[in-house]
């Protein structure tokens, strides 16, 4: 039986962009995936254009206004809407309107780096708040209300990964919305100023539930980085290698345009990317 795939994508403008990574997704998920898109833009109908076009793709009811770095709730607010409606799963992976596939795979993939792990991520690092030097301004954000989130975490260490491509296995999110203490959660989401909290609430929670992370290989994160941005040039090194799946950060949209035509070309010779 194939794995289900549900992908969290958060996006505040360009509805465009939005459609071209659904068509991406299409070419290379193929089928068995659902999107909920969280809809951080002040329009209460951004996102309507994708869902009319797009079955496959349902609009997180619990969306709000994001501001930049500041998207902590947003993959909590997914996984926990999608308990509520009881919709099952295999994986909960988090995307941005800025990441793109670039071949087949990831759920081949998926299948076998997680046997024995419960969830994937690029990066991953575990640090003592009260003694932790960095120059991260996410870390020291963290560290500055340490006081106040260790009342709430209740433990002596935070969890961090990127947010791109994290992913958990369906029984890892249950467990850990299970021990997320949901009323309290939201007060600290309210008093919070923390940056970049969603790269360290689910990996933090997941290691309080003695979850087990595996790290994305080496060679699969050549081109899922946090800067520069990609170019084209970057896009055509990696498909010339052909082993290459995931594209961060593509936030031009001459660039995903360009993944596109690739992927329509490809398409239209029969053959895979």
């Amino acid at each position: 039986m194939r794995t289900m795939i549900v992908f969290s994508l958060l996006a505040h403008e360009n509805e465009d962009g939005v459609m071209d990574q659904l068509k991406n997704m299409r070419r290379f998920v193929k089928d068995y995936f659902i999107v909920v898109l969280y809809n951080g833009s002040t329009d209460p109908n951004f996102g309507k254009r994708v869902i009319e076009e797009y079955e496959e793709v349902l609009v997180c009811p619990y969306s709000r206004p994001i501001k930049y770095r500041k998207t902590g709730r947003v993959f909590y607010d997914v996984a926990r809407w999608l308990a509520s409606e009881r919709i099952k799963y295999d994986y909960l992976v988090y995307l941005e309107s800025d990441t793109m596939f670039l071949g087949e795979g990831f759920r081949k993939f998926l299948d076998k780096h997680l046997e024995g792990y419960d969830y994937a991520a690029k990066l991953w690092k575990k640090f003592n708040p009260k003694t932790h030097k960095t120059s991260s301004p996410a870390e020291n954000s963290m560290i500055k209300e340490w006081g106040l989130w260790q009342k709430y975490f209740k433990t002596d260490y935070v969890c961090k990964t990127s947010n791109p491509f994290q992913t958990y296995k369906y029984r890892t999110v249950q467990k850990i919305l299970k021990i997320a203490d949901h009323k309290r959660l939201e007060l600290f989401f309210e008093k919070s100023n923390v940056e970049c909290l969603g790269e360290m609430l689910f990996p933090t929670l997941a290691r309080k539930c003695g979850a087990k992370v595996r790290l994305y290989p080496r060679w699969f994160r050549k081109y899922l980085r946090w800067s520069p941005e990609l170019q084209t040039s970057d896009i055509d090194t990696a498909l010339e290698k052909g082993k290459y799946m995931l594209a961060h950060p593509v936030k031009s949209d001459v660039v995903r345009k360009y993944i596109i035509s690739k992927q329509d070309n490809e398409v239209a010779e029969g053959v895979g990317l």
